[in-house]
């Protein structure tokens, strides 16, 4: 499985989601962004993504 990193506002640290976990969401500007629960805290984390990235997840 491929793993994203993101980073919690609330731990302060990075963290590596697994994609199976992550929701993927397009903005009104169309651009892509991930959103996943940290996995210690769970607090949400958001992430925008590159066009690399996008196209790995979707």
């Amino acid at each position: 499985m491929t793993m994203i990193k993101f980073f919690s506002l609330k731990s302060k640290k990075e963290v590596w989601v697994d994609s199976s976990k992550v929701t993927l969401k397009t903005m009104k500007n169309g651009r892509k962004a991930a959103e996943a629960v940290d996995p210690e805290t769970g607090s949400k984390m958001f992430k925008f993504l590159s066009k690399e990235e996008a196209a790995q997840l979707g």
